[in-house]
């Protein structure tokens, strides 16, 4: 993987060593996770996200920055060949609940293992699940984070994630087995950037982890997420926004580019 810095990426990620286990997968993306939030922020303000990996690197271990999926799966799917797991990309359709997804606009990967195969993600942003999900299992999973399951789609071919909510079973998205190439990745990092009927050009989101409390930001609407519950919130102003962004998200961001994300959020509301 040119330009790919796997000593960097440990060391960021507070890891020393990775065994090819499912164990090892584990820990790699749980780490990760906690460790790298999700930042759509370059969409939300007008910047198409570059996806070579020497620059991704330079972002987010160097520059302090997170990134959506297409930066975040791209790190970890890079770390996985580097180490050297058995793994390839798949797109997937968001669903959000709806009974099928849009556009392959989601990136994500499939790992074999000898235990084997597994759902690794550490891009999704919403709420999937913070460890790799089995996926030669119908049955319900349990993740830190709550339970989740993956099933056939008939009618579409897919497998679809569901986590299970107060509600009821709730679908994230579905992927299938098509061949995904570069070009495949630019052209759906494209349409996420700039198609306006996705979220992302429109709507400020951010996830990540502040110890064991989970952040999500959507807007100026924020939940978080821990031992003793979820608590939900709204960003009042400059100051808000900026110690939410740099002291609980921990991003490196400078202040004329928090002013500009500010001054998008001010006039939306």
């Amino acid at each position: 993987m040119t330009g790919f810095d796997l000593t960097a990426y440990l060391d960021h990620l507070g890891l020393d060593r990775v065994p090819i286990t499912a164990q090892g997968l584990r820990e790699l993306q749980v780490a990760q996770l906690r460790a790298i939030p999700f930042e759509a922020i370059d969409p939300y303000l007008g910047c198409l996200p570059a996806l070579d990996v020497a620059t991704i690197c330079d972002k987010v271990l160097h520059r302090g920055r997170g990134g959506y999926c297409f930066e975040l799966n791209a790190l970890l799917y890079s770390a996985l060949m580097a180490l050297g797991f058995d793994a390839r990309q798949r797109l997937a359709r968001v669903r959000k609940g709806a009974p099928e997804g849009g556009p392959r606009s989601h990136l994500m990967i499939e790992v074999t293992l000898p235990e084997g195969g597994f759902l690794a993600d550490a891009g999704y942003g919403g709420p999937g699940a913070l460890i790799p999900l089995r996926l030669d299992s119908a049955e319900e999973q349990v993740a830190p984070n709550g339970s989740y399951r993956l099933w056939h789609d008939e009618r579409t071919g897919e497998r679809v994630v569901d986590k299970r909510t107060g509600a009821g079973w709730f679908s994230l998205y579905g992927f299938d087995n098509a061949h995904v190439g570069k070009a495949d990745i630019e052209a759906a990092n494209f349409i996420c950037a700039h198609w306006d009927t996705m979220p992302f050009s429109g709507h400020l989101m951010l996830a990540g982890f502040d110890g064991d409390t989970r952040i999500g930001v959507f807007d100026r609407a924020v939940t978080r997420e821990g031992p003793a519950g979820a608590k939900k919130s709204m960003i009042a102003d400059f100051e808000a926004l900026s110690r939410l962004l740099t002291e609980e998200l921990h991003l490196r961001l400078d202040a004329p580019t928090l002013r500009r994300i500010w001054n998008r959020l001010a006039q939306q509301a």
